[in-house]
């Protein structure tokens, strides 16, 4: 599956945030979908088929726990879990990484995907 096909569903508490990942994705060729908030994101989890799902370091780890819960009802895709400097991986997600700055987190996507599709 080529990249213009993979579809990453973005869940964050920041809009400035989401829609700087937003953007990033996009430029590198992805379909992303972003949900703002828990009423959001709940819906997004639900009813959106995705190949990826990103959780934002600012989504409380208590809410990520229920949107992972959501996601995998309906999706077998990996999740990143975007992480705080002291925060530690969920032990429920694929992958947890520091947003250190856009190229580290495009290379991280890019990598998963690239993993996830060998997997398929």
């Amino acid at each position: 599956m080529q990249i213009q096909n993979k579809r990453i569903l973005c869940i964050s508490w920041d809009a400035t945030l989401a829609r700087t990942r937003e953007l990033l994705l996009i430029s590198e060729g992805y379909s992303v979908n972003s949900a703002l908030g828990r009423l959001e994101s709940v819906g997004h989890c639900r009813t959106t088929r995705a190949d990826l799902l990103v959780l934002g370091h600012s989504v409380p780890r208590d809410q990520k726990r229920v949107f992972i819960d959501l996601f995998r009802q309906s999706n077998n895709a990996p999740v990143l879990s975007l992480l705080r400097p002291d925060q530690e991986k969920l032990p429920d997600v694929e992958f947890g990484v520091e947003f250190l700055n856009p190229e580290f987190f495009v290379r991280a996507v890019r990598s998963i995907l690239e993993v996830a599709g060998n997997s398929s």
